[in-house]
């Protein structure tokens, strides 16, 4: 999934779930069969409030920008892929809505056994605590790898002992590829 939403906005969610499976899932496929994989794709990303909704456009009021987040996602997730990469999913939205979308992916990597690895710039501390592994980047180097949950543990200790360079922490454009994964 790239950075940018690319949607048709005059269509509604649910036709865009649907345009999107009938060209990628295998033509041999039952139409019965394409709308319950559609379906069980709008229950698992959160979207079947909105199904029946317009994405929307500049004059045409549509669904939100988490809801459009999800459904870029959705798009990705029609073929079950056992790994996804995602560029940035919660760019661009609130602490809330990043929060949920990232939660969302968590849930995916459980209930599906898929492995989905994102980049995120600058997450807050709830999104972060999502996390189960952490390759943390700064200019182009990582800083480490591991465990997310004992990244500020590991980092401070190499400071203790001069091991890591201090301008690597304190630099604030960093950015941290999270993989969830069970």
């Amino acid at each position: 999934m790239t950075q940018e939403n690319v949607l048709l906005g005059t269509l509604t969610v649910r036709e865009t779930v649907t345009y999107s499976a009938l060209l990628r899932l295998p033509s041999s496929m039952h139409k019965s069969e394409v709308r319950r994989i559609v379906d069980d794709t709008l229950d698992e990303m959160g979207l079947q409030e909105c199904a029946d909704r317009h994405i929307g456009t500049w004059h045409l009021r549509g669904i939100s920008g988490g809801e459009k987040k999800r459904l870029s996602i959705a798009l990705e997730i029609l073929t079950r892929p056992r790994l996804l990469f995602l560029d940035e999913p919660t760019s661009g939205l609130d602490s809330a809505a990043a929060f949920s979308v990232v939660q969302t992916l968590r849930q995916l990597a459980i209930d599906g056994g898929r492995t989905i690895i994102s980049s995120v710039h600058q997450p807050s501390s709830e999104v972060f605590a999502l996390f189960d592994d952490l390759c943390l980047l700064s200019s182009g180097e990582c800083v480490y790898f591991g465990d997310a949950k004992l990244a500020t543990q590991v980092c401070f200790a190499l400071l203790e002992t001069d091991q890591l360079q201090m301008h690597f922490i304190l630099k604030k454009n960093y950015k941290c590829i999270s993989i969830i994964s069970l």
